[in-house]
C-alpha cells in the first residue's frame, strides 16, 4: 500500500580503524497520515494492508491501542491466541535470515525449499484458532475445537528439528556454556552451526561490541506521560528513554540463558553473542507456543472495562526484530493520531547500537571489513532494505571491496 523505505549507512574509515557512522532514513510515517479520521474498525483493517512485514505482530499491536483506547480489554485466551501467531511470526522472521541470508555469507546457496515449506503455517494456526481465520479483528472469536493445534505444533517443530538444527535441536537446547558449543558447532554440519563455526574461525567473536544496553521493560504509563511530556513525531522517529540510547532486539529476550550470559560477559554483544541468540529464539519457539496453548484451555474470565482512558491508547508487543509500540488518539470515535514506533528506530537510531556497533569495527582488509559491517547489520536486523556505504574519511572517496 505504501513504500517502506530505506536506510543509507554511511560508515567512514580509515587505516582499518571505522571512525564515524551516518544513517539516514527514508521510511515514511505512513500510518499517522493514512489512519487519521477513520474508524478503529478502519484503521485495524488499513493496518493490515499497510504492513506486510511483520503484519502478525503489527496488527496485533494495532488492535490492542485501539482496544486501550476504547476502553476495552479482549479475554485472556484471545490474548493468548493473538501471541501465538505472533511467536510463529517471530520464527519465520529469524528462519529467514538463517536459511536464505546466513549461507551466503561463507559462500553457500539459501535454503528456499526448507523456507518455502514454513510459509504455510501462519494460514493453518489462524483457521486453528480463529472462526473464519480472522485473527486481528475488535470481534474476533475463538474456535471452541482446537484439536488441531497440537499436531500444527509438533509438525512446526519437526521442521525446526530438521531444517535448522539438522535433527540436533534437542543437543543445541542443551548447550549451556561455551565449551559445550563449541563442541556442538565442530560436530554439526546444520546450517544453523556453519555460521557461527565461521565467525569462530574468523576471529570475530566480539565485532560490533558496544556499550549500548538492552531497553529495560517499559510501563505503559510511563511510556503515556512520555509522550505526552514530549513530541510524539520526534519520540517515534528517534525514540530514546530517559535521554539515552538502547537496544531493542531479539538478544533482548535471550540474555538470562546460561549460553548467552556467559557468551555476552565474553564477548557483549557482538558478532557470536547475536547469532546464537537468534538461534536460541528459533529453538524455544515451540516450547512457546505450548505455553500460550495451555492458556486458551484456562476457564475464561471475563474483562472488566478500563475507566478515565481519555480516548489514548499504547500497545507494546515483542515482534521478530524487537519491541513494536502503537500509539492511537481516539476523538469522537475517529483516529485524530496514530504512531508506529519500530525496532528499526531504536537499534538504528544516529546513535544506536547499529551506529555505535559499525563504529567499533576494525580490519586492515577491506573486503573483511566490509563483510563485518554487513554481518552486523544482518544480526541487527532492519526492517527495511538499507544501502553501506563504505567511504575513506582520508580521502573522501567512497571504497569498494
Amino acid at each position: 500500500m505504501t513504500q517502506a523505505g530505506s536506510l543509507q549507512i554511511d560508515l567512514f574509515h580509515h587505516a582499518g580503524h571505522a571512525n564515524e557512522v551516518k544513517i539516514t532514513s527514508t521510511r515514511p510515517d505512513a500510518a499517522t497520515r493514512l489512519l487519521r479520521g477513520k474508524t478503529p474498525e478502519q484503521a485495524l483493517s488499513t493496518v493490515s494492508l499497510l504492513f506486510t512485514l511483520c503484519g502478525n505482530a503489527q496488527a496485533c499491536a494495532a488492535l490492542r491501542a485501539c482496544r486501550s483506547a476504547m476502553g476495552k480489554i479482549a479475554p485472556p485466551e484471545i490474548d493468548a491466541a493473538q501471541m501465538l501467531l505472533v511467536q510463529l511470526e517471530t520464527l519465520r522472521e529469524q528462519a529467514w535470515r538463517i536459511l536464505l541470508d546466513w549461507p551466503g555469507f561463507i559462500g553457500l546457496g539459501p535454503n528456499k525449499t526448507a523456507l518455502a515449506a514454513l510459509l504455510k503455517f501462519d494460514g493453518l494456526f489462524k483457521q486453528a484458532l480463529f472462526e473464519n481465520g480472522e485473527a486481528f479483528r475488535l470481534d474476533s472469536v475463538l474456535n471452541r475445537d482446537l484439536a488441531q493445534l497440537e499436531p500444527l505444533i509438533n509438525e512446526l517443530e519437526t521442521w525446526i528439528n530438521a531444517a535448522i538444527f539438522n535433527n540436533s535441536l534437542g543437543d543445541f537446547l542443551n548447550l549451556d556454556s561455551e565449551a559445550r558449543l563449541r563442541k556442538w558447532l565442530a560436530q554439526n554440519p546444520a546450517p544453523s552451526a556453519q555460521l557461527p563455526r565461521y565467525i569462530y574461525s574468523q576471529g570475530w567473536h566480539s565485532s560490533g561490541q558496544n556499550t549500548i544496553a538492552c531497553l529495560p521493560e517499559l510501563a505503559d504509563d510511563d511510556v503515556l506521560r512520555r509522550m505526552r511530556q514530549h513530541d510524539t513525531a520526534d519520540f517515534a522517529r528517534a525514540p530514546q528513554w530517559l535521554g539515552c540510547c538502547f537496544e531493542s532486539t531479539g538478544l533482548n529476550r535471550q540474555l538470562a540463558h546460561p549460553l548467552i550470559a556467559g557468551l555476552h560477559k565474553r564477548y557483549g554483544n557482538g558478532l557470536l553473542t547475536r547469532l546464537l541468540g537468534r538461534l536460541l529464539e528459533v529453538a524455544g519457539i515451540p516450547a512457546q507456543l505450548r505455553g500460550l496453548r495451555e492458556r486458551l484451555s484456562e476457564k475464561p474470565v471475563l474483562p472488566v472495562p478500563r475507566q478515565g482512558v481519555n480516548g489514548v491508547g499504547l500497545a507494546q508487543v515483542q515482534a521478530g526484530r524487537g519491541l513494536l509500540m502503537h500509539y492511537v488518539v481516539l476523538r469522537e470515535g475517529r483516529v485524530s493520531d496514530y504512531r508506529v514506533v519500530a525496532p528499526t528506530e531504536w537499534n538504528f537510531h544516529r546513535h544506536g547500537v547499529a551506529a555505535q556497533g559499525l563504529k567499533a569495527l576494525r580490519s586492515s582488509d577491506i573486503t573483511d571489513f566490509r563483510r563485518q559491517a554487513e554481518l552486523l547489520i544482518n544480526a541487527i536486523d532492519p526492517c527495511v532494505h538499507y544501502q553501506l556505504n563504505l567511504i575513506d574519511s582520508g580521502s573522501g572517496k567512497e571504497t569498494s571491496a
